[in-house]
């Protein structure tokens, strides 16, 4: 597969995370008494890479260490999990944003990340998770003769 393909479906892909988004932000239902056994929540994350390491940081407030699942399959990584609703039935609410049930996220990752060095951390309601990167053994430029 070229460049041009592999980046035209990695943009498509962001592109429908997106717009999965968007839906849930504008259709999602908020009791989990209504909901079907299937519907799962996105919590926002962020990620992004330094020199040394690939981070990627969940906003999941109100849980505990135990209450995630954290999975590497290749290259994509999963992380699911279970925040346990807080609402109580006789209240009437004006306002609900807040996401309560099961979630889940897949990340793909880049191709160099070493997949024996990962540690999570889960503290202020953020999970943060860390990859080391594979050490890149960058020498001396090589000059190539043109014959």
């Amino acid at each position: 597969m070229d460049d041009t393909k592999k980046e035209f479906i990695k943009d498509a892909k962001k592109i429908k995370e997106e717009m999965d988004l968007l839906f849930d932000h504008f259709y999602k239902i908020k009791h989990s008494s209504l909901l079907t056994g299937t519907k799962v929540w996105r919590p926002p994350i962020d990620v992004f890479e330094t020199e040394n390491e690939v981070i990627i940081l969940v906003e999941v407030a109100g849980m505990k260490q135990k209450d995630f699942n954290i999975a590497l399959h290749g290259n994509t990584l999963t992380i699911h999990g279970d925040r346990p609703e807080k609402i109580e039935t006789r209240k009437c609410y004006h306002h609900m944003e807040l996401n309560y049930g099961r979630f889940e996220r897949n990340i793909n990752l880049p191709e160099d990340i070493n997949r024996e060095k990962i540690a999570a951390n889960y503290k202020d309601g953020f999970l943060e998770i860390k990859i080391e990167k594979k050490s890149s053994k960058k020498g001396k430029a090589k000059e190539i003769k043109i014959e």
